[in-house]
C-alpha cells in the first residue's frame, strides 16, 4: 500500500472499499508502512461491542518519540 494522497472522491471510495473488505489487512499495511515498531502486534484488533471494548495492535510496542519526532530530524 502506498501513501494515500487522495485526489478525488472516487479514489476515496476505492480506499474505503479496501478498508471494509479486509480491515485487518488494511490496518496492518497502514501500521507497517507508517510506524516503526519495537515489537510487532499479536493481533491487529479485537472488539466486543457488548461491553463495549475495542483493542488495537495488542501486544505491540513502539516508541512514540521515534515515530513522531526522530524520523523527521535531518541529522
Amino acid at each position: 500500500m502506498s501513501n494515500y494522497h487522495i485526489k478525488s472522491l472516487e479514489e476515496y471510495f476505492q480506499v474505503y472499499r479496501k478498508s471494509i473488505r479486509n480491515p485487518e489487512l488494511f490496518w496492518e499495511e497502514i501500521a507497517e508502512e507508517h510506524f516503526t515498531w519495537r515489537k510487532r502486534w499479536d493481533e491487529i484488533f479485537s472488539y466486543d461491542f457488548k461491553k463495549p471494548e475495542v483493542k488495537w495492535y495488542e501486544g505491540a510496542k513502539l516508541n512514540i518519540t521515534e515515530n513522531c519526532i526522530d524520523r523527521h530530524l535531518h541529522i
